[in-house]
């Protein structure tokens, strides 16, 4: 019995055989014709991978499909074309050209500290990937399931596991890879086990072995011995279980033991993403991403901004949905908007600080809410403020779109709570004259930590300072809540860590009342918080 281990993706177990996802060949020897023709090649490349990806996403679900809508898009990106004929004018084959052009875009978008957005550099490579298959005519799909298996790979790639027969596929590990990349998230999504960045050791396991794999430890043991399998069954057998009782909670309110009920909302980029967390029974969104916007590669108008905003509000059917303003600075790279690269970016013009200095930008996403709120419950947070003169600017923003839209005579919706993201230090401890402005506060726990700690929340070297648990962290939340709560202001947490249950049982007992997470964290979250006392002592 050999044990691997690596990074957990996805949580679940399995037992089952091998199956080798193979490497694509190295070496490839490529003609190169004159430019004129390697276009051309290109060209019918590209139309053939939009035809084959609007066929996979008929078959992914439905929240998945964003991801390949995005890479349908990524294949009209007019810079990422560009960058194609400039390396064919270079003299390049058609093959490489997409091959150096992609890494470029993929390496831009994995430099960039959003993970969300950074998590887009596997679709960049899978797309470009899939056009060059086609220019070397190799096949798209690079594993056919007859059998249940574990699939051992180098990496997974989106559209493998959209690919790969669903029924088939017991869980994945790969020898490299994010537990926040796309394929990860999917296999979440589709309830598949899975482990990431195992190391090269995880390319060594021979075909056919038996494998029994623990996607929540992050481990899987190579041909284990009776006593391991006969424990990985068992247990498997206690997480089918688990798993139906928790599918009868997503009708009941959220009411902890001794009688105190607490709000689970859901963190979401779309309105895929809403419609799957209604479905786990979020009581609404209490983080909407409208960067989601940007992934076109493209600048949305104000239009763009209002159906989409139209479509998330209508998605959650009457429950109130929190949409931050966009959240982008100068390391994330957007066409128009990046500002001059900065020496510390996290530090630098970012959320609230850059939506001010391009005002017409921030006047159309502000219409644009103004105008969707007739749809549905709207809240709406401005990112990284640092005290009531950014929140006075920010709102004398939004009285300049709507005296525009009432002189153009569109209609619009005063209905709209405006809010803070407390993430700041300066934000926590100027909480009372904030709350003299602001309707609401919601907590983001992630830039939060990392700005109190001066931890970069991205930098595994200083990952061990990175702790949203922290006496300080937790003491800065205590402020928030405190001006709040004396000018009448609602709280809330959005950040990840509000997704593991011990977390949020902590935060439920400093008195925080509403909790937002990832939609397959709120089953668990509501199982510990109704099994839990808050009020007052441990659990029972």
């Amino acid at each position: 019995m050999r044990k691997l281990t690596g990074i957990a993706a996805a949580p679940g177990l399995a037992v089952g055989e091998v199956r080798m996802i193979p490497r694509r060949p190295a070496g490839i020897t490529r003609s190169v014709q004159a430019p004129h023709q390697e276009k051309a090649l290109y060209e019918a490349a590209r139309i053939l991978a939009k035809d084959e990806l609007a066929a996979i996403s008929g078959r992914a679900q439905e929240a998945d499909r964003d991801i390949f809508v995005f890479q349908q898009v990524m294949l009209d990106d007019a810079g990422l074309n560009r960058a194609v004929m400039e390396e064919i004018d270079s003299g390049a084959a058609a093959a490489d050209a997409v091959e150096r052009a992609g890494e470029v875009y993929a390496q831009r978008l994995r430099e960039v500290e959003d993970a969300y957005i950074s998590q887009r550099a596997a679709d960049v490579y899978d797309v470009c990937r899939r056009v060059t298959d086609i220019l070397d005519g190799r096949p798209r799909e690079r594993l056919y399931l007859t059998r249940p298996a574990i699939v051992l790979a180098d990496e997974i790639l989106p559209s493998d596991l959209i690919t790969i027969d669903r029924d088939l596929i017991l869980g994945f590990v790969t020898g490299e890879g994010s537990a926040q990349g796309h394929a990860a998230i999917i296999a979440r999504t589709m309830g598949i086990p899975a482990i990431v960045n195992a190391g090269p050791e995880a390319l060594q396991v021979p075909e056919g072995a038996l494998a029994a794999l623990d996607g929540a430890a992050g481990e899987v043991y190579i041909a284990p011995d009776e006593a391991t399998k006969a424990r990985f069954l068992h247990r498997m057998g206690l997480a089918r279980r688990r798993s139906l009782s928790l599918e009868k909670l997503k009708k009941l309110p959220c009411i902890t033991r001794d009688g105190v009920q607490i709000q689970l909302m859901a963190n979401c980029s779309s309105a895929r993403d809403i419609a799957l967390a209604m479905e786990a029974g979020a009581e609404g969104v209490g983080l909407l991403r409208s960067e989601f916007l940007f992934m076109s590669g493209q600048l949305p108008d104000e239009e763009a901004q209002y159906h989409f905003y139209t479509d998330c509000l209508q998605e959650a059917a009457g429950k109130p949905v929190t949409i931050r303003t966009f959240d982008i600075g100068a390391d994330k790279e957007v066409a128009g908007i990046s500002m001059e690269k900065e020496q510390n970016p996290a530090l630098g013009l970012r959320g609230l600080r850059l939506s001010l200095e391009k005002a017409q930008l921030f006047d159309s996403q502000l219409a644009a809410l103004l105008r969707a709120a007739r749809c549905g419950r709207l809240k709406v947070m401005f990112p990284m403020v640092t005290g009531p003169e950014d929140f006075d600017l920010a709102m004398a923003a939004v009285g300049r779109a709507r005296a525009r839209l009432e002189q153009q005579g569109v209609p619009y919706s005063d209905e709209v709570e405006w809010g803070v993201m407390v993430e700041t230090p300066a934000a926590a401890l100027q909480a009372e004259e904030l709350a003299v402005r602001a309707a609401f506060f919601s907590i983001g726990t992630n830039d939060l930590t990392q700005y109190t700690l001066a931890a970069d929340r991205v930098n595994p070297g200083v990952a061990k300072y990175y702790d949203p648990s922290s006496p300080a962290v937790l003491r800065l939340m205590g402020m928030t809540l405190a001006g709040a709560r004396k000018y009448g202001r609602s709280v809330s947490v959005c950040g990840e860590s509000a997704a593991l249950p011990d977390m949020a049982l902590r935060y439920a007992r400093m008195g925080l009342r509403t909790l937002s997470m990832a939609s397959t964290a709120l089953l668990p979250v509501k199982d510990r918080l109704m099994e839990s006392t808050v009020l007052g002592g441990e659990d029972t």
